[in-house]
């Protein structure tokens, strides 16, 4: 794998490998990922609330009601703890989501940094000033939707349905908070398989194509 021969603080473009052209920056669209933001919610929040649903039932009316009289629909909240378990829930699956991120990251022998890039409003695990080949990269996007989604959806058929609904909020924030992956996973396939990736800071990244 080709590397750079910089320092993080010496340049933002590296030199440019034998064999490939000029870089081209590279830099996600808000309003593309707004969009699949408001698509994907939705259909996630539907598709596994009918899962919950199916395996829960009767049993959420501990956790929460729905109460329908001829004028309106009224829902509470029957457990203190549905607060904390939902903020749980959420700052566990973003820690995690980073995590894994990382985790790939490393099985393929990049150095890894985490943070928060507010022009995203999203926090990162990313491979700062060093080449990241295409397939490297499309797995290490997609790895925290499918492994942690795999993991939770168990959770669902707990016999605790408050754990149950923790496990529903972080499945629906896993999969709405991968809309950036998602939408790297969507500009990467449309890349040449020798194509690199080099990152040098949140705000600046660059793909570099074979000749």
């Amino acid at each position: 794998m080709p590397t750079s021969e910089y320092e993080p603080a010496d340049t933002l473009v590296p030199a440019t490998p034998a064999g490939y052209r000029d870089p081209e920056p590279f830099s996600y669209s808000l309003p593309v990922l707004l969009a699949v933001v408001l698509v994907v919610t939705p259909v996630t929040a539907a598709a596994f609330g009918l899962l919950l649903w199916y395996a829960q039932g009767p049993a959420l009316d501990a956790v929460f009601s729905v109460e329908e009289t001829a004028t309106s629909i009224s829902f509470s909240i029957n457990s203190g703890l549905v607060a904390v378990a939902v903020v749980g829930a959420i700052a566990g699956v973003t820690v995690v989501h980073e995590l894994v991120h990382g985790a790939v990251y490393r099985q393929f022998g990049y150095r890894v940094s985490y943070g928060v890039a507010p022009q995203l409003g999203a926090f990162y695990a990313a491979a700062f000033h060093q080449f990241q080949r295409r397939n490297h990269n499309l797995l290490v996007g997609l790895a925290p939707l499918v492994v942690l989604n795999a993991l939770l959806l168990p959770l669902f058929f707990v016999p605790i349905p408050l754990v149950a609904v923790g496990a529903f909020v972080a499945v629906l924030f896993n999969t709405a908070g991968a809309a950036g992956d998602l939408y790297l996973a969507a500009s990467l396939l449309r890349m040449p398989a020798d194509a690199l990736m080099y990152d040098s800071d949140a705000r600046h990244c660059y793909v570099f194509y074979p000749e």
